[in-house]
């Protein structure tokens, strides 16, 4: 489906240096991320207001994901590229106007009939929740859902013009707009902490409480948005309001952006789901989104560089039949994000609690820690399989296939869904947000072993990716490094947050350097050296 014009078979020293740059800025972006989530587990932790909160600010990114997501960022780029690489400016503006246009329309309508629906919206949301608190929750979460629908909207404004920006190898700013909307929405959340006066968060807010929480949270999405809007208004790029829907290249657009739109609809499957179990206990929510952001973060700083590398050089080595060459882009991919998101994933299991203790504090409890550790130990072994899993969607996307992808990735949103909904009740009530986390990893896993298996077969036998074989020293390092790494990290005193903190850090660092050490010796690459290749094209 998606097929980029670019030319050399290795990447620029430009692209390298954006890549890079883009690398740093979404650390410091993760990085307020981190922030915000201190900040909210301070203010509200995990409670039912905690809940409310989280589940209704959760839907406006459910509902952009399941529109329009798939069509921004598997097909309005390349799209755009092509048009750059012919040098039809006028038809790529064309284009980038009529898709601007129709998102506005259609997403803000969608918004407005969610405004419309919101009182049923949170009775679904909130229908598994005590009865002792349901009724609140319902009031406050349309209350929510009224001011937090309207972003589905503005994300269609940010991510056209983030598609643009990426188009014209501009990645600054769409990196960096992240870090505004934590920044923004930190402010608001400290604001309403004040209003508390020290007391405990509950679900009798005021007006005031209101506008602060969910207004504050909607201005950073105000904000996250309209920042790459201004960026490309100071470019030579014309962005206006067209409608030209009957467009070939617009009619394309749209129609291939349903299979990828697909792909990102199976991973709000799953979290729709979440959403609905974990209501059901206190707390449960706020959990699982602090461990999801942790589960994130791997994969913006080591994976998503790799990805941006290696796709437009993928894209053409299937454009000339360099079956060789499309190999060796996904042996080496695979390789770069498995050395070094796997010891993310060691790290997280073994220092989750004394991190957790060093980091939580304010309304989250010495219990609310533990249980959102136990939900990042969860989460942890799915960071390899995400990783891998849009790697090679993307490899995929350069044979111009979004179908298998999706339906892979669909199949195992459905299959870990059923399995969430049917064990849900089986643990003990402290291990039944931690379940969701561990099945949603294990779903991710087997899409990407599946998506491993189809890319393989794909390719002729004289030319098949060896992962097996180029992973073996990483995985025979696993085992020894992963026992150490748990054993000392269990030692942790967690009494301290200092000595917690500084500990934590100390073994996760331990464990990085153990592991790349160890899968060196044992025939692996060298971080450094592969890391070069990986810029170098060599």
């Amino acid at each position: 489906m998606i097929r980029t014009d670019a030319a050399p078979a290795s990447p620029t020293p430009r692209l390298a240096r954006s890549t890079a740059t883009m690398s740093v800025l979404t650390a410091i972006s993760r990085g307020t991320g981190l922030v915000r989530i201190v900040v909210v587990g301070a203010v509200i932790g995990t409670t039912y207001l905690g809940n409310t909160y989280q589940s209704t600010n959760t839907v406006p990114n459910i509902v952009f994901e399941l529109m329009a997501a798939g069509t921004f960022q598997a097909v309005l780029i390349p799209a755009l590229v092509r048009f750059e690489a012919r040098g039809e400016r006028t038809e790529a503006e064309h284009v980038a106007a009529s898709v601007f246009g129709i998102s506005i329309v259609a997403l803000f309508g969608v918004a407005l009939v969610g405004m419309v629906a919101s009182p049923w919206i949170a009775e679904l949301l909130f229908s598994g929740s005590p009865e002792a608190v349901r009724e609140e929750q319902v009031r406050l979460g349309t209350i929510f859902l009224l001011i937090f629908l309207p972003q589905v909207g503005m994300y269609a404004v940010g991510m056209v013009a983030t598609g643009i920006l990426n188009a014209r190898h501009r990645f600054a700013v769409p990196a960096i707009a992240p870090a505004v909307n934590n920044i923004i929405v930190c402010t608001f959340y400290v604001l309403f902490g004040l209003t508390l006066h020290g007391e405990d968060p509950t679900l009798d807010l005021s007006p005031l409480q209101i506008g602060l929480l969910a207004g504050g949270t909607t201005l950073g999405v105000i904000g996250f948005c309209t920042l790459p809007l201004l960026a490309v208004r100071r470019t030579d790029f014309r962005l206006r309001i067209r409608f030209d829907r009957h467009h070939p290249e617009v009619r394309q657009i749209l129609r291939m952006g349903v299979w990828a739109a697909g792909f990102l609809a199976s991973t709000q499957l799953l979290i729709f789901v979440e959403l609905l179990l974990s209501n059901r206990v206190e707390g449960g929510v706020v959990a699982l989104q602090i461990g999801w952001t942790f589960f994130l973060l791997p994969y913006a700083l080591f994976a998503q560089p790799v990805l941006t590398t290696l796709f437009p050089r993928m894209s053409h080595q299937v454009a000339t039949s360099d079956d060789a060459g499309y190999s060796d882009s996904i042996e080496r991919g695979t390789e770069m994000i498995c050395l070094l998101v796997v010891p993310t994933a060691l790290a997280f299991v073994a220092v989750a609690p004394a991190m957790c203790r060093a980091i939580l504090f304010g309304a989250i409890s010495e219990a609310g820690a533990a249980e959102v550790a136990r939900v990042v130990m969860g989460f942890a072994p799915g960071v390899v399989g995400y990783g891998l899993l849009l790697f090679l969607a993307r490899a995929l996307y350069a044979q111009d296939d979004a179908r298998t992808p999706t339906i892979v990735n669909l199949a195992a949103g459905v299959l870990g869904a059923a399995v969430m909904w049917a064990t849900f009740s089986l643990p003990d009530e402290r291990w039944q947000v931690p379940l969701l986390a561990a099945l949603h990893a294990l779903a991710y896993s087997l899409a990407a072993v599946a998506l491993a298996l189809i890319v393989r077969h794909r390719l002729p036998a004289a030319h098949r990716p060896a992962l097996l074989r180029r992973l073996r020293p990483q995985v025979l390092a696993v085992v020894p490094v992963a026992a150490a790494g748990t054993v000392i990290g269990r030692q942790i005193p967690l009494e301290s947050r200092s000595v917690a903190l500084v500990l934590g850090g100390l073994v996760g660092v331990g464990i990085f350097a153990a592991y790349g050490l160890l899968t060196a010796a044992l025939g692996g690459p060298d971080p450094r050296e592969l890391l070069g290749r990986l810029k170098g094209g060599r």
